[in-house]
Order: C-alpha cells, then structure tokens, then sequence
C-alpha cells in the first residue's frame, strides 16, 4: 500500500471486483473528457483473477479514502515496446470528489514509486486538452507540458486533441 496524507494507492481486494467493475463502467461517473467504451466484466474478472491487474508492463491500484473505500483508480503502463517510460492514466469516480486534490495526491504517490523502484527515467500523462483538472494535477505534480498530440483519442464519436505532459527522473529528483 502507498500511504499518503489523505488518500493511498492499494491493489483491488477480490471483495470489491463486483464493486469496482460497476464504478468503470458508470458512464455518469466517467466525466465528459473520459472515454466511454465499456470494459467487458468478464475480461476484468479474468485479468484480475490472472494477475490482480498487476504486471510487469502495466498495473491498476485503487485510490481509496482513510475509511479504506474506493474513490477511484490510477495506474501506469508501458508507453512503447522499446521504452522503459510509463504512463499515468487516473480517474476519479464520484463528482463529489473532485477537485479535492485526490487526483493530484494519487499522481504524486505513483510517481514517487515508480521513480524509487523501477529502472524508469521518463513518466508521461496524456489528457484531452480541454480537460483542464487534468492539466492543472499534472503541474502541480511537476509534469512539463511538451506538446499536443492531434486527434489523438476518440471520445464519444469524435478524434480529440490530447496534451502530453512528462517529468524526467532528474527533474523528480531537483524537487525532493
């Protein structure tokens, strides 16, 4: 379990699956930037039985509140084949608990673990452009904007522009 101040970052327990499952493909609690393609429950039900939703090239972990109950998900992935670097995909499920600054906690935390424990030099996060709670977690979480990614993602029956925004290792390691 990662620990932070008012949030932490754990793997899914096999009793909240059901729970879980239902939170992803709530099309409400999506938001209007996310993507809405359901994810077969079958399929999660099978990778969390293969592996926890935990590999080497990606893993999911549940953000959960100091009384242990899922307010949404973060985790990383493998950008390219041929590269260590990881992205940082989160959402934040109940509207209610937006702009709190769980989000931004969640990316800090996975950030901080990734660098201490992983032979990574370069994390990256992709948003819609218009999603700015997303631009504003990966500033204040140390991230650089680096461009525009064009017609990048299809979000409810159109492409949409994404930016790209990334933190190096030496840049990690200037601001601890």
């Amino acid at each position: 379990m990662l620990k932070g101040k008012e949030i932490s970052l754990r793997h899914v327990r096999a009793a909240e699956l059901e729970q879980l499952i239902e939170l992803i493909n709530h099309s409400e609690l999506k938001g209007e930037y996310a993507r809405s393609l359901l994810k077969s429950p079958a399929s999660l039900k099978r990778e969390f039985e293969l592996n926890n939703f935990s590999t080497e090239n990606n893993e999911m972990f549940a953000i959960v509140n100091q009384e242990n109950h899922i307010l949404g998900v973060i985790s990383h992935f493998l950008t390219f084949h041929y590269s260590s670097a990881r992205e940082l995909g989160f959402s934040v499920f109940a509207q209610a608990n937006r702009k709190k600054g769980i989000a931004t906690e969640a990316v800090g935390l996975l950030t901080q673990y990734l660098f201490e424990n992983y032979p990574i030099n370069r994390i990256q996060i992709c948003m819609p452009t218009e999603h700015k709670a997303s631009e504003k977690v990966a500033i204040k979480c140390g991230y650089t904007k680096e461009g525009v990614l064009r017609g990048s993602i299809f979000v409810r029956g159109q492409f949409i522009n994404t930016y790209i925004y990334s933190i190096l290792r030496s840049e990690y390691e200037r601001t601890r």
